[in-house]
């Protein structure tokens, strides 16, 4: 259910730094604004009434950014003013990443009149979501506006069913849409098919001609740059497994084989494929009754596995000239159980092999279990803050591999406590918090204590949801 009231600006003022985007893009050329420290950006609000409590400005980034400054804060002010009244840390922005910024109490004025102006604390750029009278079907939550940081929050799936969780096309899509689809599956909530015909349809589905942004923001057409491209397909092809699009995917894995001699991207094997590639693999050749696909899948998990799973820990990647990086990272490790999970429930006959595998991960990960649920960031390091996406996604494997019977029934509880804890997570907005940043910045990003609000976390805990549901 709604109940958060939400109070969009009815005035801006704002620029567009277009050059110093270098080519990258938003999506689908809606409009966007430019933050930085020299020029402010003005948001007016003429007809607030007098909040509960405090107000959070809730922004959405477009374009990734990084910002290697000491001082990388977005800074809030009265327009015309040189007091500061509030201000977010961004050390990294990601496409379609919420910031809610917590703003003073008793803001509002007595006339209802507000403007604020935003600059940054640094030399460079950022880039979010402009106001958009167009915006709607949970678009127009991408957009500035205020929210009541007292109200009750949002349900979750009232924010997972709309437009307001698209990700990039990508693993992060991925995630959204399979939180969606296990809704869907169990059948008492309507909304979620329409949702996933919705988001498809975002980037085309009818249209033939598949157009999206990269997570590194660049917009392409008909093309395929990783692995991780390729877990939406999974649902690409539950609606139509003759669609073009799963043509596609098919031979970008094929000519991955021809170049790897695996489906792994150029010089490395990763954990993701485990979850983007065996997975929707095995699901299409189930559906187009192609079952020389499913040898394909498990062969990858088998060498996955053999590559990453080591005395020492579980690895993220392994490179082909013997590196090895992202040691016990838990979205790394919730990537590989994820993939057995969901690989053991679309083969014709589960495979022993998959099924050990997935026992040995399952043991590792709950030997370092917290105590509240969750798992730190790099799972044996407890000092390191949690992560919510990577926890919520390996207790959603706990639960799901329970209820097939791949694991055992004590893994409920672990998937259960994990579940109330990450409840406690959830946002104003229905968003989870506490996600650690897609990892483009290395290691010591992920050891930091920067946490983030990004929809793929949400799809990830709808899918620990969803699984709890139906134990």
């Amino acid at each position: 259910m709604l109940t958060q009231k939400r109070y969009f600006t009815e005035h801006s003022e704002f620029t567009n730094e277009f050059e110093a985007l270098e080519g990258k893009t938003g999506p689908k050329s809606r409009p966007l604004m430019t933050l930085s420290r020299d020029r402010g950006t003005l948001l007016t609000w003429t007809n607030l009434p007098s909040p509960s409590g405090r107000l959070n400005l809730v922004l959405t980034f477009v374009i990734e950014a990084p910002t290697a400054h000491r001082s990388n804060c977005i800074q809030v002010y009265y327009a015309g003013g040189d007091q500061m009244i509030a201000q977010a840390e961004v050390k990294f922005s990601d496409p379609y990443q919420v910031l809610s910024i917590s703003l003073p109490k008793e803001i509002v004025p007595e006339d209802g009149v507000l403007s604020l102006e935003l600059k940054l604390a640094f030399e460079g750029f950022l880039w979010v979501f402009a106001p958009d009278s167009e915006a709607t079907g949970g678009l127009e939550l991408h957009v500035p506006h205020l929210v009541d940081a007292d109200m009750p929050a949002d349900s979750f799936l009232d924010r997972l069913a709309t437009l307001a969780s698209l990700q990039t096309f990508s693993w992060k899509e991925g995630c959204v849409l399979d939180a969606l689809q296990a809704f869907s599956d169990r059948g008492d909530f309507p909304q979620a098919s329409k949702a996933i015909r919705d988001h498809l349809e975002y980037f085309n589905f009818s249209g033939g001609d598949l157009e999206y942004e990269t997570p590194r923001s660049f917009r392409v057409r008909n093309e395929l740059d990783t692995i991780e491209t390729t877990l939406p397909f999974t649902h690409v092809a539950l609606i139509d497994p003759q669609h073009p699009w799963v043509d596609m995917a098919m031979d970008f894995w094929r000519q991955l084989m021809a170049e790897n001699g695996q489906v792994q991207d150029e010089e490395m094997i990763s954990s993701e494929g485990a979850y983007t590639v065996a997975y929707p693999m095995t699901l299409i050749a189930k559906l187009r009754n192609e079952p020389e696909w499913f040898k394909v899948a498990e062969d990858l998990l088998v060498e996955t596995f053999q590559r990453l799973v080591q005395p020492e820990g579980i690895y993220l990647r392994h490179y082909t000239d013997g590196r090895r990086t992202h040691k016990n990272w838990v979205r790394g490790l919730c990537w590989q159980i994820l993939g057995h999970v969901q690989v053991l429930k679309h083969q014709p006959e589960p495979s022993e092999v998959i099924q050990s595998q997935l026992i040995q991960l399952a043991e590792f990960a709950a030997k370092y279990q917290l105590e509240d649920g969750l798992w730190a960031c790099f799972v044996d390091e407890p000092e390191v803050l949690p992560d919510t996406s990577g926890s919520v996604g390996v207790a959603a494997a706990f639960a799901m591999a329970a209820k097939e019977g791949y694991l055992p029934s004590e893994y409920y509880d672990r998937a259960f406590c994990c579940r109330d804890t990450a409840r406690t997570y959830l946002t104003a907005e229905g968003y989870l918090s506490g996600c650690s940043q897609s990892n483009k910045a290395g290691e010591a990003l992920q050891r930091s204590d920067y946490r983030v609000t990004l929809p793929y976390a949400l799809g990830l805990f709808g899918l620990l949801e969803a699984a709890c549901l139906s134990s």
